[in-house]
């Protein structure tokens, strides 16, 4: 799908507008947290972590199942969507044994969704495997996707900042 898109760059930003899906290139498995939702049911980021980013206008479309999947994007490159059935997160193993998660299932209502998009990094770093970095999806119902922000062209590179 990377593959795809990377072609074919005027249907990616249709889908970015479309709210199909919300690509943020610099998040990885190992270095970040990820949180979705209201603000108010955030429970990550609090007085350790400070706000270094926000995007907002970002657009998410959520279907009848009801849930958003925050992963790499390297799991687009061999899309299989059964491997996603019944599952609350993908993870694959390293070399050295160690369990690392490639994407996360946050359940929320079907609909339209404005995102703003929220970069924490920590006030003081944590040693490996502590994540020293974080992005929270806020989101906020919406009756129609009338602008965007497009998080592919905006600087959310959160660990340079």
């Amino acid at each position: 799908m990377n593959a795809f898109f990377d072609k074919h760059r005027d249907l990616l930003e249709q889908a970015l507008q479309d709210g199909r899906w919300l690509p943020v290139a610099t998040i990885n498995s190992i270095r970040y947290l990820v949180e979705v939702g209201p603000a108010a049911d955030w429970q990550t980021f609090g007085e350790d972590w400070q706000q270094v980013l926000c995007l907002a206008n970002c657009n998410l479309r959520v279907g009848v199942d009801a849930a958003v999947w925050v992963g790499t994007l390297d799991t687009l490159d061999a899309w299989n969507p059964a491997e996603y059935a019944h599952q609350e997160r993908l993870s694959y193993q390293t070399l050295d044994g160690e369990t690392l998660c490639s994407a996360y299932k946050f359940d929320v209502a079907p609909g339209m969704y404005k995102v703003t998009l929220r970069g924490f990094k920590r006030r003081q770093a944590l040693d490996y495997p502590a994540p020293n970095y974080g992005f929270a999806y806020e989101l906020h119902p919406a009756d129609n996707f009338d602008s965007f922000a497009n998080p592919l062209v905006e600087q959310v590179n959160i660990a340079k900042m």
